[in-house]
């Protein structure tokens, strides 16, 4: 994807495009498509006036510049407990934020992919110990890159390796810029089947494009494409109506505009701004690992069918077994520190696992943020965030659009929003 980078005139520092603290609460109060009504805090177990330090710390991000806009949804027991809109659509857009903002959610696509391949692993397509060639046989005979010589993959990668990220597929690849350059689906997993290992699989964890090639097997299986097949299997039955790969041309005007920090003049500038070329992608094809674009309640509404473990109305996702086994830590603790005992791969984070296309924390005291054990989340690259807490029965969506963010939006809404529970399940 080719993005345009712009910058402030000098004029505009951050005094001048942060929003007063009277327009920031009108925006919060009423915006298009935010009319959702919130339940009681007090019945589910939530101080009314504590939580307002979510409300508090959303638009203290917005006053001070930090973000130009920002949606944020808390769930307790499935109940919409908190819901805040703030600030504006972007530097370039000043109109006033809206509840049924689009984002660029980029890897919060990977949980959706995660699932849209689980749906076929129940339907009985493959099991997890399949080797990835089978259906894409591009990916035999694979390579590893170890101290600069290539030698043969002594593993095969298999399915489980994709939702874990335990393939050897990382981001970071010798020819990384020319995958950016493929035009579909095809290309871009001949191009990557190219590109050496950066180890065996199952002998590690790195981030990378895992759920890139997950999302083209469930192509291979299926034989509609990725967005097709969300579609039909996930996003109609759940009334996701504004998630896809593609924008609508009549909704391009709900797309808000992509930021980046610029941390040499403390500012932040603009990545991808308006106009926004019809039809609007994040990538050419239908990317599993980053390529959706969605709104706050959307996602929440994704997050709710895991919460109720597969349910739709009076239908299923997944089963609840299923979606049990997608939850647990699936990564092996290769790790001993006598301070700390066993853990991960120090890449994936201290006290993080991973389950099956999802983060999953084994550990608050070692992450060090104030969260539940089995709390699982992810988030995506401009700044977006969700996680779904299985023990305190909450979900929260936080929607942002700045690339390399320098404040820490994920455990200051963590912080806040948990010092709000007055009655705790842990």
């Amino acid at each position: 994807m080719t993005m345009n980078i712009m910058w402030f005139r000098a004029g505009h520092s951050t005094c001048k495009y942060a929003l007063t603290a009277s327009l920031v609460l009108l925006l919060t109060i009423s915006q298009p498509g935010h009319a959702e009504e919130l339940a009681d805090p007090a019945s589910l177990g939530i101080s009314a006036q504590r939580l307002q330090r979510v409300d508090d710390l959303a638009r203290r991000y917005v006053e001070e510049g930090r973000v130009m806009g920002m949606v944020t949804m808390i769930t307790r027991h499935g109940q919409l407990v908190q819901s805040s809109v703030l600030g504006t659509m972007g530097i370039d857009n000043d109109a006033p934020m809206q509840g049924d903002a689009l984002f660029r959610i980029y890897s919060m696509t990977k949980a959706v992919t995660a699932v849209a391949a689980l749906i076929l692993y129940e339907e009985g397509h493959f099991q997890l110990y399949d080797p990835v060639e089978k259906f894409l046989p591009e990916f035999a005979g694979m390579q590893v890159l170890e101290d600069g010589e290539l030698r043969p993959a002594r593993t095969k990668m298999t399915m489980h390796h994709l939702f874990t990220h335990m393939s050897g597929l990382t981001y970071n690849l010798p020819g990384r810029d020319e995958l950016s350059n493929s035009t579909d689906t095809a290309s871009f997993i001949r191009k990557l089947a190219e590109q050496p290992l950066a180890f065996d699989p199952g002998e590690g964890w790195e981030y990378g494009y895992s759920q890139d090639v997950l999302g083209a097997v469930v192509e291979k299986i299926s034989g509609q494409s990725l967005g097709e097949f969300m579609r039909e299997r996930i996003f109609k039955p759940l009334g996701m109506h504004d998630t896809f790969f593609e924008v609508p041309a009549d909704k391009l005007d709900r797309l808000t505009t992509n930021h980046g920090w610029d941390y040499e003049n403390n500012r932040m500038q603009i990545m991808s701004g308006r106009p926004f070329k019809s039809p609007y992608r994040v990538s050419a094809f239908d990317a599993g690992g980053g390529g959706l674009i969605s709104t706050a309640g959307d996602y929440v509404k994704f997050l709710e069918m895991l919460r109720l473990e597969g349910r739709s109305g009076d239908g299923w996702i997944l089963g609840p077994k299923t979606v049990k086994f997608l939850f647990k830590d699936h990564l092996p603790r290769t790790i001993t520190d006598a301070n700390i005992g066993p853990d991960h791969d120090r890449n994936l984070g201290i006290g993080g696992g991973h389950g099956l296309g999802i983060g999953v924390y084994i550990d608050p005291i070692r992450r060090g943020v104030l969260s539940s054990k089995g709390e699982l989340d992810w988030g995506g690259i401009a700044g977006t965030v969700y996680w779904l807490d299985p023990v305190e029965d909450v979900i929260v969506v936080g929607m942002i659009q700045l690339f390399a963010s320098p404040w820490r939006f994920r455990d200051d809404l963590s912080v806040g929003i948990y010092q709000s529970l007055t009655t705790s399940l842990e």
